[in-house]
C-alpha cells in the first residue's frame, strides 16, 4: 500500500541553540510516497528552512525557522494547498512574530494555528477560518521570561512545541524554563493558564497523549530522558522518568524526537544517534525493550505510518532518509535509505 507523506528540510544557514551554525541543503518542503519499505518522490517546491510542517485537509501550514523573515525580525509562517496532482501551491505568507519558530499544531476545533518560537521563547497564534485559510491580521504573540540552570541551553525561555489536547489545554514546552506551560484555548482565543515545573536542566522539548488520554510522555533534551504523566482529573500527575540512554554513556546527548504506536514509545537520540523503544504495561509505565543505531547521524525527526509498520527517521546530518520496520515485539529492522538534504521533519498524510 502506498503512503504518501510530508518532508520538511533545512534549506539555508541556521544558528542553532547549541552554538553550531548549520548549513541546510534541503530544497523545501517535498511530498512523498513510502510504499513496500521503500520511499519515492511525488513532488517539490521551493519554501526557506521549512523545519516542521502540519495539515489540514488539503491546506499545508510550515513554520520558516529564520531570525528575520520578509523584511522584519521574526520567522515565518507559511501556508500551502495540495492540488490533486499532489503538487503543492503556495497560498500566502507572514512573519510570525517570534524568532526561529521550530513547531506548530492546529487546535482540534480547527480554529486556532498555534507556533512554538525557539529562539525567541515565545508562543504565536494564528486564527484559521472554516475553510482552513489562515488569518495573518489575527497573530497575537505570547512571550515566555526567566531562565534555568544550564548555562549555555537556558540563559533564557526556548519554547519549542504546541501540544493541543482534548480538554480545552495547549501545553507549551519550554527548554529554556524547565517548565511546561500550559495555555487555555476556546473559540480561538490563547490564555495562560498555568506552568508545571519540570526538574532543573530537564529541557523538556515534545510530548504526546495516550490514545485514551489517560497519560502524557514528554521527551527532554537535555537530560536526555522521558517523563512519564498520569491525566488525573485535569492536572498532570508524574509518574516515572527514564531515560534514554545506556548506563555509562558519556560522549554528549541531546533528545530530539517522541512518539507513541500501540503498545510502544519510541524517543530520539543525537549523540548516540539511536532510537530507544520502551513497552508500555497497562498502568502506562515504560519498560525499555532494546535501542537501535538510527542507521545515520542526528535524528532530529522521525515518524511511524498510520499503520505502525515502518518508522521513518530522518538524519539531519547524513542527508537521508533511513526506513525501518517494526516488529511484533518493537524492535526495529532496517528495510532501506532515501536520500535527501536535511530532512528534519516527516509528517505522514491522513
Amino acid at each position: 500500500m502506498k503512503q504518501l507523506f510530508l518532508l520538511g528540510s533545512y534549506t539555508e544557514p541556521i544558528l542553532f541553540g547549541t552554538g553550531e551554525v548549520f548549513q541546510g541543503k534541503g530544497k523545501g518542503i517535498s511530498v512523498c510516497a513510502l510504499e513496500n519499505g521503500r520511499i519515492s518522490l511525488v513532488s517539490e517546491i521551493a519554501v526557506r528552512n521549512p523545519s516542521f510542517v502540519c495539515f489540514l485537509e488539503d491546506k499545508v501550514y510550515a513554520v520558516n525557522e529564520m531570525k528575520q523573515y520578509m523584511g522584519s525580525d521574526g520567522g515565518g509562517l507559511t501556508q500551502l494547498t495540495m492540488l490533486d496532482n499532489l503538487s503543492l501551491r503556495i497560498d500566502k505568507s507572514c512573519n510570525i512574530g517570534g524568532k526561529d519558530p521550530c513547531h506548530l499544531s492546529i487546535s482540534p476545533d480547527k480554529r486556532l494555528l498555534a507556533v512554538a518560537n525557539f529562539a525567541s521563547g515565545s508562543v504565536s497564534a494564528v486564527n484559521l477560518e472554516p475553510d482552513g485559510n489562515m488569518i495573518p491580521s489575527s497573530l497575537r504573540v505570547s512571550q515566555h521570561e526567566g531562565h534555568s540552570v544550564h548555562p549555555i541551553r537556558q540563559k533564557g525561555p526556548h519554547a519549542h512545541s504546541c501540544i493541543f489536547d482534548s480538554r480545552g489545554h495547549l501545553l507549551v514546552p519550554d527548554l529554556g524554563l524547565d517548565k511546561l506551560v500550559v495555555y487555555g484555548y476556546a473559540d480561538g482565543s490563547l490564555e495562560r493558564s498555568h506552568d508545571i515545573d519540570l526538574m532543573p536542566a530537564s529541557g523538556p522539548r515534545y510530548g504526546e497523549f495516550s490514545k485514551d488520554g489517560r497519560h502524557f510522555y514528554l521527551i527532554n533534551e537535555i537530560s536526555s530522558s522521558v517523563v512519564h504523566y498520569e491525566v488525573c482529573s485535569d492536572e498532570l500527575v508524574q509518574r516515572e522518568t527514564s531515560s534514554t540512554l545506556p548506563d555509562g554513556f558519556d560522549q554528549g546527548n541531546i533528545c530530539s524526537d517522541l512518539h507513541l504506536s500501540g503498545h510502544f514509545l519510541f524517543a530520539s537520540n543525537r549523540g548516540h544517534d539511536s532510537i530507544a523503544v520502551f513497552r508500555i504495561d497497562e498502568s502506562g509505565c515504560l519498560h525499555l525493550v532494546h535501542r537501535q543505531s538510527c542507521d545515520g547521524k542526528t535524528p532530529r525527526n522521525f515518524a511511524i505510518d498510520p499503520t505502525g509498520h515502518h518508522l521513518l527517521v530522518g538524519n539531519q546530518d547524513s542527508d537521508y532518509i533511513s526506513v525501518f520496520e517494526i516488529n511484533e515485539d518493537g524492535s526495529l529492522k532496517l528495510c532501506s535509505r532515501y536520500e535527501t538534504g536535511s530532512p528534519v521533519c516527516i509528517r505522514f498524510l491522513e
